[in-house]
């Protein structure tokens, strides 16, 4: 079943949400180390270049032999940290499992996360520049997720995070590479993006193919931008009404954020969503 859910934030809720994440880790219930963070770089031979990744591991990683479920973040530059803040917090909570955090960084953004334009797209800027969606997709699968299952204990459950392009780019591996994971996290994503031909492309992928598994968590300041109302509202609408039933969606509009600070409070309840049922789920 489908769970709309519309909420304005209080603004003094928003402002203590962030302070909690701030401090909560003198507080002894959720406190958890940074020392749990570290990095590793890979020579990608399908990008051709060095690509780092950051990494967090459960506080009681070294102290048995459990696997763990993989969140990947796209953009890790920016938000890796508030991402284990949040996953933390969810798992001291009971309301997630632990989880390890890996942050995919990229060497250009515009390039790596997004698809292809057409010509006749009204992205002139982006012809020449864009496109490479389809490359890094693969770098993700040939090389920077074996390399985190062959480095650290995981469960075959990955969940990928994306903001604005991150966020379509997350759309578009449904599709193109759909075993690679199993749930996304749709933050603001640009679903416009070449006159919402990833929303077509997806819903003629899932008309097709009527017993897909997986989770969607979107979550959007406003779905009723002119401009990028039409491509948005037919992805939104088929999601809701028509799409495969073991496909579970949920929506959460945050109309009071913008599209910088959504990503905050997307990642928090994005997280919680897609790991609600998790323990009935788990491997």
């Amino acid at each position: 079943m489908i769970l709309i859910i519309k909420k304005n934030l209080d603004p003094i809720f928003k402002v203590s949400l962030l302070v909690f994440f701030s401090v909560s880790t003198v507080f002894a219930q959720f406190a958890y180390t940074k020392s749990n963070m570290s990095d590793f770089t890979i020579e990608s031979h399908v990008l051709k270049e060095k690509s780092k990744a950051f990494v967090y591991l459960p506080d009681d990683y070294d102290k048995n032999a459990e696997k763990y479920p993989v969140v990947y973040v796209l953009d890790g530059e920016y938000y890796f940290s508030l991402t284990t803040d949040a996953a933390s917090l969810l798992a001291q909570s009971g309301l997630a499992p632990n989880c390890i955090i890996i942050g995919i960084t990229t060497n250009n953004r515009g390039r790596d996360f997004s698809p292809k334009v057409d010509e006749d797209s009204g992205q002139a800027q982006d012809l020449k520049t864009a496109g490479g969606a389809d490359n890094f997709l693969e770098y993700l699968e040939k090389e920077l997720i074996p390399t985190v299952e062959k480095k650290y204990r995981t469960q075959p459950y990955n969940v990928i995070i994306g903001h604005s392009t991150g966020g379509l780019l997350a759309y578009y591996a449904l599709y193109k590479k759909p075993n690679l994971f199993q749930a996304i996290i749709s933050i603001d994503g640009s679903t416009w993006w070449n006159k919402g031909k990833i929303g077509k492309e997806l819903i003629d992928f899932l008309s097709k193919n009527p017993d897909f598994k997986g989770k969607i968590f979107e979550c959007r300041k406003d779905i009723k931008i002119p401009v990028r109302f039409p491509a948005n509202i037919e992805l939104l609408d088929y999601l809701e009404k028509k799409r495969p039933k073991s496909l579970e969606y949920n929506y959460l509009e945050l109309p009071n954020e913008t599209h910088g600070t959504i990503v905050f409070p997307g990642t928090y309840y994005g997280l919680k969503n897609i790991f609600a049922d998790y323990k009935n789920k788990k491997n």
